[in-house]
């Protein structure tokens, strides 16, 4: 094989393994920006235990008033069908104002964490709801102002997105809870459902670093390439 062959040879195999790393590069940063669910509730099976991933559900109201009503595909995911919801009553003397429910998810392995969840609620249930997280599952902090459920699910979720609280980052002690007021009757309820904590798995290359060692690649190839033209 003549010496212009060898060159011509190598110059493929390069171009080839820059191509390849091109591809898997490419294939990381759209990872980067899908992401996976951690933690699902679809309260499908009428209890608190959750449907897909991780995570705990409790909550301090009034056993008899936790109970199952008919629910959405509003924020479904994997496939799940409406079934049921969650449905929290005002309870007697609206006893359960200032009640909560309360996720515990773990991020470890995770960042960039967005929860998401379909609710609605009648004229007399909770109307002054507010959505907290927590990085020790004990001090909560509220997020965002106070929210009002509609009075349907309708097809749009409410999200809170936490990608701004680097703490809630691989967390293994990470939590969320919603605290509920306003409940003008005992029967006034508050339905939440197809509760969905996500995130972006640690490790993936973001779109920016990506980029950057794409340019790097391309300005290395194009070195190799003027290198062998300036050596015949």
């Amino acid at each position: 094989m003549s010496i212009n062959q060898k060159r011509r040879l190598t110059g493929r195999l390069s171009f080839n393994l820059i191509s390849a790393m091109l591809l898997l590069l490419l294939s990381s940063t759209s990872q980067a920006v899908r992401a996976t669910e951690i933690g699902i509730w679809n309260f499908n099976d009428s209890n608190l235990i959750v449907d897909h991933g991780i995570g705990t559900l409790t909550s301090n109201f009034i056993a008899a008033n936790v109970l199952f009503a008919a629910g959405t595909t509003n924020n479904a995911r994997l496939g799940d069908t409406a079934g049921q919801a969650l449905s929290l009553q005002g309870g007697t003397s609206t006893a359960n104002n200032g009640r909560q429910i309360t996720f515990n998810v773990s991020t470890l392995g995770f960042s960039n964490i967005v929860v998401s969840f379909a609710t609605q609620g009648t004229s007399t249930g909770f109307n002054s709801n507010q959505f907290q997280y927590s990085l020790d599952g004990v001090t909560f902090v509220d997020f965002g102002p106070a929210y009002t459920p509609a009075t349907a699910f309708g097809s749009v979720p409410l999200v809170f997105t936490l990608t701004s609280i680097a703490g809630l980052n691989d967390n293994v002690n990470a939590a969320f809870r919603i605290v509920f007021n306003g409940a003008s009757s005992a029967t006034g309820t508050n339905r939440i459902d197809n509760f969905v904590v996500e995130g972006t798995a640690s490790g993936v290359p973001e779109p920016t670093t990506a980029i950057t060692l794409l340019s790097g690649l391309s300005v290395l190839y194009r070195w190799r390439k003027t290198r062998r033209a300036a050596a015949k």
